[in-house]
């Protein structure tokens, strides 16, 4: 029972969060006095309220493990064209070659394309391959080591398979409504649990020499209506996409901290 109330109290708590910052300094409730640097939030959220974009986006230090990776990418990128740029981060549509997501490859430099494989349950659209417990059973066990052996059970069949890159694990949706439609691929509502029990999975699944893919970043709360498009396919007339807006406080405190345990795991 204490992950169901503490849950209930983290919901509480950030919807409290989100009706009082809507009037005055933001975020007023936590810190006081504080002023948000875009002027929109002063006003409390809205209906299609979007934030300005930041030009230019900063660039990757490359810091710690990480700056090898960097100094081979750099070396690699500065040898291609405008064109195979564009080839290399434009993916060939929906299952548009043999994986559900595919990018361009750079056959020049000998670079194929990346294999991107749902899902975050195992493999999807394969035969002869498992139908691993949904993420909300491995959260019902608070088990680390669980978490861990699933990941890489999942990332050996995924490698089996040629994947490279295993579209999962899930914190988004984190679980706000119980009737989000696809509360069952993540694993809490818990940010604590669902963060490292995300961390687990991720390290089960690289240790398989499988890029994971924390997905779905960020707000994705709702599946019902998610796409407009599709909606209008089942004769509903909705002509937009949910807009989820969200203040800064319950966005780092509780839909963001899964995904920063998962940059911490790789």
């Amino acid at each position: 029972m204490w992950l169901t109330h503490g849950a209930a109290l983290l919901l509480a708590a950030s919807f409290v969060n989100a009706q009082s910052n809507s009037t005055g300094p933001y975020p007023n409730s936590t810190y006081s006095n504080a002023t948000s640097p875009n002027l929109i939030t002063t006003s409390g959220a809205q209906s299609f309220q979007s934030s300005p974009p930041f030009y230019p986006s900063p660039w990757g230090s490359g810091a710690g493990n990480w700056a090898d990776a960097y100094t081979r990418a750099r070396a690699f990128v500065s040898q291609l064209t405008l064109l195979e740029k564009v080839n290399l981060t434009t993916g060939v549509g929906w299952e548009g070659e043999r994986c559900v997501g595919q990018n361009g490859a750079i056959p020049r430099l000998g670079f194929r394309s990346l294999c991107m494989q749902d899902s975050p349950l195992g493999l999807r659209f394969t035969d002869y391959n498992s139908a691993f417990p949904a993420g909300v059973n491995v959260a019902a066990t608070f088990s680390r080591g669980l978490a861990y052996a699933r990941g890489q059970a999942m990332g050996a069949e995924h490698r089996g398979k040629g994947t490279d890159v295993q579209l999962g694990p899930v914190a988004g949706p984190l679980g706000r409504a119980p009737e989000g439609g696809r509360n069952w691929e993540g694993f809490s509502p818990d940010p604590v649990l669902t963060g490292i029990l995300m961390a687990q999975t991720i390290r089960g699944i690289q240790d398989e020499g499988v890029i994971a893919c924390a997905k779905h970043y960020i707000g994705n709360e709702q599946e019902h209506f998610r796409q407009a498009g599709e909606a209008q396919g089942y004769k509903f007339n909705i002509s937009d996409s949910l807009s989820a807006n969200i203040d800064d406080v319950t966005m780092h405190e509780l839909y963001l901290w899964p995904f920063a345990d998962a940059v911490r795991a790789g």
